[in-house]
């Protein structure tokens, strides 16, 4: 593509996300009210002016309130922070039309915010004593920074990056440096391992190119501060940016610690507190002409002081008058100071923004710099990247365009190459004539980083021998648990019911997938891993709030991001909610891989994925990621997290995503709102949440027998016991399978600590089973009253068990079990069974009556020799059929359960009038 075409393309995209971003900001002052733009955090309504003073180049900054009706009033909770773009408006105008001013905020606290803006309210005849609203922005700043560089750019004809400019647009190859100027390097930093330091002396030797790729903890950050010092010392002057205020930041504290000059540029308000004493602002308060300047800045104060109070209309206009002058002398002096700052700074530090023709950078001759370096490159629109280039013959481009791309609003411009980087460009064009490679890892776990390298990377990102088996347990004060040990864990929510949801603006969540992140981050914290070491992530926003709700008040050092507010970030531990969970098998955006790559990437020792294996498997990368897990993980079903359902009136249609209002948003982590009232389930930390009622699948079946039966050949064990998370039909089919094993079986404890065990009959067993004697009768004749709370149909069938373990426990003496026998008696059993279809068809319908009869609180005799599975058949079968007399309606999918006689009744029944236990309450009434 010919630089003329790059242009006119990229100049036309731009407009394209501009106007999206207009449109985006108008539907918003237009569509929503202005209490609702509030209650969302991005306007704050019916301010007041508090206090005023100057800053530099003459800005004025002002401090905004609320009114004050009382002491000390709090602002609305809101989004606002440093360095984002206010617009002013006038109350008395219709909504949000009528803008007076913008600027950008510098401070924010809970009773007030300030804002810079570029002139005084008297000179934009704002009124001092007024009343405004303020209202998030979007930037045209950038917009229209980036439409007069690449004017710039296309008639650049002479001038040092002239040779670069052709470089980049393949109008010629990249060169190396002549043999006899190959720098011969000394590296400040020994500790580089040689993909580092061949990465800097390639960057150093190349005339006009060089792209340092730098995968997910390789070290890039460490890689640029050695090129960059290695410039400092041939006596390059460097210009290092990066797109986002945070990456430069991060740089500059890196540098800071060198010993080199080091000059940030840009607004205070956008720098983090470590390099504040870098920035322009503060290098000018602590040089020489400092005391002048804050000479002329008080003249500034005092004049303006004295125009609110001046009536007299010649008087105010000496005064106004004065304020010019005194401007135009603080903006030469700023000036003059600026460019001696500037002159004898070894690096400085802007964003790609930052470094734009009409800032701070104008005051310095145009062959000042020597060498551009691009952080983070492949996060920066091309456009973007255009304005530090200029500058400079040669650039260095760091970054990995197997990350997340330029966040680009439209999707058409992001379809038609705005989201391409100047990285990712380069790359495919020139490959590894201006590429180099950095191939070892010091963050992640092996069983972390090596999917990661396999999949993106082509095997090529290795981990250090000092991170390659590293897990949570080996941190400080950390305990060696089930899940500290694990480096990959999946939590698999398939079949249980817990389902996607959608808010207005189509941002997806699942409440079901946020109990289960809140159980499994308490169980790292209390094993011991900070609440600072620990990160969730999800890659959906409306996900992202649903987490924060439960988890920031509880532990606030614990950080709840996006995928796209983590890049560049790293946590010992992290936990990702994948949120999709639909029959269809829709992923949405998760198939992005670089998104992926990003989320997985963060975790240094430990990973755990919660989502719906049988949804997100639909994709093949994803797959890829729950196969790494399978073979070197561990994986866990959603049932160990949650206990039983307690009740459940509506089974969702499971094609179909619950749709959730964003008004819903501030109950969502305690009682998820559908279009019907569903009932609701206890999580392991008693959060309500909905998920479907399940039967046992026969994987499950499949795995409890195999446990059973590989209990029966281990001479070493005598008593098996299943964990009280065990759901009821997994500990119905645990009984029978004992039975059918000759193992004595039964139910220990009280309430949520009830579990059932297993124990083998004979005489090597007796202390066992004297125990097991002790404890069963009262857990046996308990278990029909616990059982009452949660389920009616329960209550009956472990009658049935009950008598089961009493018969098998009376007759049943030691006996000698191998796999074979079992097996032949099972054929057995189930030739016999084939046998009894036609006389259980027969007998079905006096069995359906009886049934009734006992559901709807009739007392009969527990069934002794009839099969067992024949009689859980028939009470599910009454659960399925509406408890009223007479009445046959199915009501597996839509019935109402009653609290006083726990039956399900059709919604034609379902009234108080119907229900025969109700009855006394409404003869009272």
């Amino acid at each position: 593509m010919s630089l003329e075409e790059f242009v006119s393309r990229t100049l036309d995209l731009l407009k394209e996300e501009r106007e999206a971003e207009v449109e985006e900001a108008r539907s918003w002052q237009q569509k929503i009210p202005l209490k609702e733009l509030q209650k969302r955090g991005v306007c704050l309504l019916k301010l007041q002016p508090s206090n005023q003073h100057t800053g530099l180049y003459g800005r004025t900054i002002i401090s905004f309130e609320a009114r004050k009706v009382r002491q000390k009033i709090e602002l609305p909770s809101n989004c606002f922070g440093p360095g984002d773009i206010i617009g002013l408006f006038d109350p008395l105008g219709e909504g949000l039309s009528k803008q007076l001013a913008s600027g950008v905020v510098t401070k924010v606290t809970t009773n007030y915010v300030t804002i810079a803006f570029e002139e005084s309210l008297d000179a934009l005849s704002l009124p001092s004593e007024g009343i405004f609203h303020l209202l998030k922005l979007a930037n045209d700043i950038t917009y229209k920074r980036l439409k007069r560089t690449l004017h710039l750019l296309n008639n650049f004809r002479d001038g040092l990056p002239s040779e670069l400019i052709s470089v980049l647009f393949g109008n010629s190859q990249p060169n190396k440096a002549p043999s006899d100027a190959e720098t011969k390097v000394r590296f400040v930093n020994p500790a580089l391992d040689d993909s580092q330091k061949e990465a800097v002396v390639f960057a150093l030797n190349q005339r006009e190119v060089a792209v340092v790729h730098g995968p997910p903890g390789t070290g890039k950050t460490t890689t640029v501060v050695e090129i960059i010092l290695q410039a400092v010392q041939q006596g390059q002057k460097i210009l290092a940016c990066a797109p986002s205020n945070i990456a430069v930041d991060n740089l500059a504290e890196r540098l800071s610690k060198t010993g080199v000059i080091a000059l940030r540029l840009g607004h205070p308000a956008r720098l983090l507190a470590p390099v504040q004493h870098l920035s322009l602002d503060a290098v000018l308060a602590r040089c020489d002409s400092a005391a002048i300047v804050h000479d002329v800045r008080s003249d500034i104060d005092r004049t303006y002081g004295k125009l609110k109070k001046v009536q007299d209309r010649g008087e105010r206009a000496r005064l106004h008058s004065e304020l010019k002058i005194l401007r135009k002398e603080l903006r030469g002096r700023e000036e003059a100071a600026m460019r001696n700052i500037l002159l004898h700074a070894n690096v400085v530090l802007a964003s790609n923004t930052g470094a734009c023709m009409d800032g701070p950078l104008h005051l310095l001759q145009k062959d000042h710099f020597g060498l551009v370096v691009l952080d983070e490159s492949g996060q920066a629109i091309e456009a973007s990247c255009w304005m530090p280039l200029l500058y400079a013959p040669k650039c260095v481009l760091v970054g990995d365009h197997l990350q997340l791309p330029p966040t680009v609003l439209s999707s058409r411009a992001a379809a038609e190459g705005l989201g391409t980087s100047l990285l990712e460009r380069l790359v495919k064009t020139h490959g590894e004539k201006v590429v180099r490679m950095l191939r070892v890892q010091y963050r992640m776990n092996d069983a972390i980083g090596g999917w990661a390298s396999r999949q993106m990377y082509n095997g090529n990102l290795h981990a250090h021998p000092s991170v390659a088996a590293h897990l949570l347990r080996d941190l400080p004060g950390v305990e060696d648990t089930e899940d500290t040990r694990l480096a990959l864990l999946l939590i698999d929510t398939a079949s249980c019911g817990l389902h996607e949801t959608a808010d207005e603006e189509q941002s997806k969540g699942n409440p079901g997938e946020v109990d289960i992140v809140v159980s499994h981050v308490e169980s790292l914290l209390k094993a011991g891993v900070k609440s600072s070491d620990v990160a969730v992530i999800s890659p959906y926003n409306l996900q992202v709030h649903l987490l924060r709700q439960t988890l920031s008040v509880a532990h606030p050092g614990l950080e709840v991001k996006s995928v796209d507010g983590f890049q560049g970030r790293e946590k010992e531990a992290v936990v990702l909610s994948l949120v999709r969970s639909n029959r269809k098998g829709e992923v949405g955006f998760l198939n992005d891989d670089r998104r992926i790559n990003v989320a997985v990437t963060r975790a240094r020792r430990h990973l755990a994925v919660v989502c719906d294996a049988d949804t997100v498997g639909s994709h093949p990368f994803l797959q890829s990621l729950l196969d790494q897990i399978e073979a070197q993980g561990e994986t866990r079903t959603a049932f160990e997290y949650l206990d039983i359902v307690e009740e459940v009136s509506f089974r969702p249609n499971h094609d179909q995503s619950v749709s959730m209002n964003k008004n819903d948003r501030a109950s969502a982590s305690m009682h998820t709102k559908t279009a019907v009232q569903v009932g609701h389930i206890k999580s392991a930390r008693d959060a309500n949440t909905f998920r479907e009622k399940d039967e046992v699948k026969g994987e499950e079946l499949q795995q409890l027998r195999c446990k059973l039966e590989g209990f029966v050949v281990d001479k070493l064990k005598q008593r098996l016991e299943f964990a009280a998370s065990l759901e009821s039909s997994g500990r119905l089919w645990v009984h029978r399978f004992a039975e059918e094993l000759g193992l004595g079986h039964g139910s220990v404890g009280d309430g949520n600590k009830r579990f059932i065990a297993v124990w083998k009959l004979g005489e090597s067993s007796k202390s066992d089973e004297t125990t097991t004697k002790e404890e069963t009768p009262q857990s046996v004749n308990n278990e029909a009253a616990q059982e009452k709370q949660s389920d009616s149909t329960e209550d009956v069938t472990c009658k049935l068990v009950t008598k089961a373990v009493r018969d098998t426990t009376e007759k049943a003496e030691g006996v000698q079990v191998d796999l074979k026998a079992l097996h032949m008696e099972r054929v057995k059993r189930d030739k016999a069974r084939t046998q009894e279809d036609k006389e259980k068809n027969r007998m079905g319908a006096r069995r359906k009556k009886s049934g009734k009869n006992i559901a709807k609180g009739c007392q009969v005799d527990l069934v002794g020799d009839e099969d067992l599975d024949s009689v859980v058949e028939a009470f599910v079968q009454l659960d399925r059929t509406c408890a009223f007399p007479q009445c046959k309606a199915n009501v597996s999918l839509v019935g109402h359960r009653c609290q006083h006689c726990h039956c399900t009744h059709c919604l034609k029944h379902r009234i108080p009038e119907v229900c025969a236990a109700h009855q006394p309450s409404i003869e009272l009434i």
